[in-house]
């Protein structure tokens, strides 16, 4: 009897983790400057989806953000912001448009980090109706409830996609601070080498100019 409980539960928890499971898609992309990027991505009414973006490299690590719904409302808009993360509930179907303009940068490129992460637990009819209500029956006995995993499971779900989502964040952070560290250390590098330079060439002018004042071949007379 234990070990067909055991058998069951697993049977249940491997099929409700498949159940709750969302769709992850993370991109990096180089923005050019005066330029825009923008991506589609397919989304159901009544899908929640997350999104985040983080410029990692590039002037000074900003770009302009919007995002729009298949009618064309915005749903966010950003201006010269380092990054950003946002959750929403759609009220449409269709085309999302994400777009990243950098066209307030005559110079500059941008790295830019995003990620759209898509729950699709209202896709499909195989999703709506899993094959395990038809195991429910036997677990009545055990005094499991089904929903109580369920709940369980969508906690532990959201709680994984935000220790995710600090992780991205963290590592691109570390990413950022490493390319503004090495971008100082050539900037240091170049100028003190730069002054080593003027340094010599003035001490080299300098004994050069001294030596020419005693170096005269006039003779003087007595």
């Amino acid at each position: 009897m234990v070990i067909t409980l055991i058998s069951n539960i697993v049977i249940i928890l491997t099929l409700l983790l498949g159940f709750c499971l969302s769709i992850e898609h993370d991109l990096t992309i180089i923005v050019p400057a005066g330029r825009r990027e923008c991506f589609n991505q397919h989304i159901r009414e009544g899908q929640t989806f997350d999104f985040e973006f983080q410029v990692i490299e590039g002037g000074d690590m900003d770009i302009n953000f919007i995002l729009r719904t298949p009618s064309n409302r915005a749903m966010a808009t950003e201006a010269r912001k380092q990054e950003g993360i946002y959750t929403y509930d759609t009220k449409e179907t269709g085309e999302y448009l994400f777009c990243f303009d950098n066209s307030f940068s005559r110079m500059s490129e941008k790295i830019v980090y995003f990620d759209i992460e898509l729950d699709y637990d209202d896709q499909d009819e195989e999703v709506n109706s899993p094959a395990w209500f038809d195991v429910a029956g036997t677990l009545q006995e055990y005094d499991i409830s089904i929903d109580e995993i369920q709940t369980s499971l969508d906690i532990v779900k959201e709680h994984l996609r935000k220790a995710q989502q600090h992780q991205r964040m963290w590592r691109n952070i570390e990413f950022r601070d490493r390319y503004v560290a090495e971008r100082n250390y050539e900037r240091v590098a170049f100028w003190s080498i730069l002054t080593c330079v003027v340094m010599i060439t003035t001490f080299i002018v300098q004994v050069f100019m001294i030596r020419s004042l005693f170096s005269g071949t006039g003779k003087v007379r007595t």
